[in-house]
């Protein structure tokens, strides 16, 4: 079994892992309003990712308690069927697959994670899950929290044996699709699942063999884990982000800049990306940070809360697209001002999908100038109707935007 591992995804493909509840053990009690600190636990499931449809692939959970001893029982509930007789209990008194009693370290090995066949294909054949966490205290309360404790992929069996690999030597291998860097001297990452995770950002390792075995031809590289990484601290999952390499072009509020030598490549590579275990949800988003984001900063685009390099539109324009700030409203509704035209906007839910704004698709070189919209930043909106929201404006012009 391979220790830990990373995919290297070059340009748009995707990986996509899936998901379903562990063993149900009844007399689980209902969980209590106070939350279990998250920095208090980290999970793991080994392995990461199994066969949906096979039972003979199972898995390992594992909860570590750190930083307490008041810890009685520990369970695991996919966030969706939190019900007693859904929860999987861990262990550890030496039994269910836990090798020391008493050590905070609760296990249940051998789970079949079930798993509906077609529901997998109809989500293109893979999918995920995230784990809650529940424990019960020494004092008899009962706690938890929907933070995401352990992960599990899985992947139709269909998919066996369907993509040629090549094996490159030193545990490099690549498809047609992905690259992959079996990690077991922990040269990309100091550890798994807790790590610090900076790739990209001081840590080239991925990146460098990468472009150790393969020609530098590649405009953006996504490194993706094996398994879901956890920070130090706070054992917080980390969040995609995107690295800039290079940039080549002008006006569009960005410096000129080159960093692709720390990465191996000789110029062409443009961005890197770290994106999370799992579905590649956000990977179009990332991909935009390409250009930045930064031009129309002096006019208020920008939402001031991020780097302008690595910037998002402002939550309070309608340039709408893959790159903007949501807007949250007080009903809970979140989302993306769209103009309609006579005077109001509506929100666009931030659970549809938006392909790149007018705005966007300029500053990635993709169509002239005449053809984006004028931009309105809003305020005070008034979001009785979210399908016809009045507010003040002020109109930004593609003529303003490029003097």
């Amino acid at each position: 079994m391979k220790r830990s591992g990373w995919s290297l995804h070059l340009l748009m493909t995707g990986l996509v892992l899936i998901l379903l509840a562990a063993a149900a053990v009844p007399s689980a009690p209902a969980l209590a309003l106070t939350e279990f600190p998250q920095g208090n636990a980290w999970g793991r499931a080994t392995p990461a990712v199994i066969w949906c449809n096979d039972p003979t692939s199972t898995v390992k959970f594992e909860v570590h308690i750190t930083g307490r001893t008041d810890v009685a029982r520990v369970w695991l509930t996919d966030l969706g069927t939190d019900e007693e007789e859904e929860r999987a209990e861990l262990y550890d008194d030496g039994t269910h697959g836990d090798q020391t009693a008493g050590d905070n370290l609760f296990t249940l090995a051998d789970v079949v994670v079930p798993c509906s066949p077609d529901f997998i294909l109809s989500r293109g054949g893979t999918n995920q899950l995230h784990f809650m966490l529940r424990v019960e205290l020494d004092d008899g309360s009962y706690t938890g929290n929907n933070y995401g404790t352990a992960a599990v992929g899985m992947v139709h069996t269909d998919y066996r044996h369907v993509f040629s690999v090549q094996t490159l030597g030193e545990g490099l291998s690549a498809t047609a699709y992905a690259f992959f860097i079996e990690d077991r001297l922990y040269e990309v990452m100091d550890g798994y699942p807790v790590a610090d995770i900076r790739c990209g950002k001081g840590n080239y390792e991925a990146f460098r063999k990468l472009y150790s075995v393969l020609p530098d031809v590649f405009d953006f590289a996504m490194v993706v884990p094996g398994t879901q990484l956890l920070r130090r601290g706070d054992y917080g999952e980390n969040v995609p982000y995107d690295v800039l390499v290079t940039n080549e072009v002008e006006h569009i509020g960005m410096s000129i800049m080159d960093n692709s030598a720390l990465f191996g490549s000789a110029g062409r590579l443009k961005s890197a990306i770290y994106h999370s275990f799992g579905s590649l949800a956000i990977f179009d988003h990332e991909v935009g940070h390409t250009w930045g984001m930064a031009i129309g900063q002096s006019l208020g685009l920008i939402n001031e809360d991020w780097d302008v390099d690595q910037g998002h539109w402002d939550e309070m324009t309608d340039i709408q697209g893959q790159m903007g700030a949501y807007f949250f409203d007080n009903s809970g509704a979140i989302g993306h001002f769209a103009d309609n035209g006579d005077g109001t906007w509506r929100l666009i839910a931030n659970l549809e999908v938006e392909p790149y704004s007018p705005l966007e698709l300029y500053v990635m070189g993709l169509i002239p100038p005449e053809e984006v919209p004028d931009i309105h930043i809003l305020s005070k909106p008034d979001t009785t109707d979210l399908a016809r929201i009045s507010a003040t404006a002020r109109t930004v012009t593609m003529d303003q935007i490029i003097a």
